[in-house]
């Protein structure tokens, strides 16, 4: 009898718990077929829980009013952000990402800018954001993340991290906010 109740307290709860995960990933037969990643991501672009994102070949993506910034990201942007300062901080910071991307890896002087450009955009998002809040934080990282959507962007992204390493940056002093 003590082995029963061992076996009930300890194998049989694990074994309904992975009944049900099993269950819950829909591991049964008939279930269908599992949607691709380009299913899942497309369906959750249509939900509006990710924003749709252009996934052309190219570094540089479409920027119709050329303003250094995708279209797809300022539609994002402008979706999610309602506050004006928040709003122009996004922009600022999507800007400084985007010039990550496109900017010569062999010029200095030019990486110099660029990184100039996102610690005004670092600056600017502290007077925007909340400071009790981690939304800021959030904003850079998701930024970032919709920036470097592609294979190609991702590496350019890291070729401009691999060229700007072993430099100093300095926070700018004056108004920061473009």
């Amino acid at each position: 009898m003590k082995d029963h109740n061992r076996w009930a307290k300890g194998v049989a709860p694990l074994a309904l718990a992975l009944a049900f995960v099993f269950a819950g990933c829909g591991g049964g037969k008939g279930s269908g077929a599992e949607a691709t990643p380009e299913e899942k991501i497309a369906q959750l672009e249509a939900s509006g829980a990710l924003p749709r994102l252009e996934r052309l070949p190219s570094v540089e993506g479409m920027d119709a009013n050329r303003d250094g910034v995708r279209d797809d990201i300022e539609t994002h942007i402008h979706r999610k952000y309602t506050d004006p300062a928040q709003r122009r901080a996004a922009m600022q910071t999507a800007r400084a990402y985007q010039q990550m991307l496109l900017v010569d890896k062999n010029d200095v002087i030019a990486l110099d800018a660029v990184s100039e450009k996102m610690s005004r955009a670092v600056v600017c998002s502290i007077t925007a954001f909340p400071v009790t809040g981690n939304e800021g934080d959030v904003m850079f990282d998701e930024l970032r993340s919709i920036t470097t959507n592609s294979k190609a962007r991702l590496q350019a992204y890291l070729a401009y991290n691999k060229a700007r390493s072993g430099t100093v940056s300095s926070m700018p002093e004056g108004p920061s906010c473009e």
